[in-house]
């Protein structure tokens, strides 16, 4: 509860005045609670960066959860969790401070949601593990699988920070890569002349 109160104030303090005039201090003001309370819950700025992001990721993922098990078929249930996900995106109020700082040179929190590979991997992990509770049999190998999912993670947050189309338009699009993808024939990589031994 006392994170979620903390989060809440950075949150907002960032909204109104930016990332790199946000101090601990202005958090414990907004929060009602001493500065040191906050150097405690988080460590550093950077710290209580990471976890505001990641609270903001569960949300998504929540939402990518609820898409994602509504539909019978695998591809149609990526296509709605994307969607789900890039119309959460248009709405999330600190997501929107987020990229607009990168206009006004106040960028610092930006690297670590286009940048992180933490988030990145988190999100995968939660597609892997959602997939193989709703498809026990996956359309395609394991391996394959998890580099399926991270590139749709990595297409997905590519077009949250420079949106080109509507979320319909580029879930379509990415349904339609991964539909492609899984009609193919599987990937098995040619020996390159290094590799192979001379007779």
């Amino acid at each position: 509860m006392l994170r979620d109160r903390l989060l809440d104030a950075a949150a907002a303090a960032f909204r109104e005045e930016g990332w790199r005039r946000l101090t601990m201090a202005k958090i414990a003001d907004r929060a009602g609670v001493s500065r040191q309370t906050v150097y405690n819950e988080f460590g550093g700025k950077q710290q209580m960066a990471e976890q505001l992001i990641m609270r903001e990721l569960e949300t998504f993922l929540a939402i990518v959860r609820e898409r994602f098990e509504a539909e019978a078929d695998f591809v149609t249930a990526v296509r709605s969790a994307v969607e789900g996900a890039l119309v959460t995106a248009e709405r999330n109020a600190l997501l929107r401070s987020v990229l607009e700082s990168d206009q006004n040179g106040d960028a610092d929190l930006l690297p670590f949601i286009v940048q992180s590979q933490w988030l990145v991997d988190r999100a995968t992990a939660f597609l892997v593990d959602l997939v193989a509770g709703r498809f026990p049999e996956p359309p395609i190998p394991a391996d394959r699988l998890v580099v399926a999912l991270e590139s749709v993670v990595r297409l997905v947050l590519s077009h949250i920070t420079r949106p080109s189309r509507s979320p319909q338009e580029t879930a379509d699009d990415l349904a339609f890569m991964l539909a492609a993808v899984l009609a193919g024939a599987p990937f098995v990589a040619e020996p390159s002349p290094a590799d192979e031994v001379p007779a």
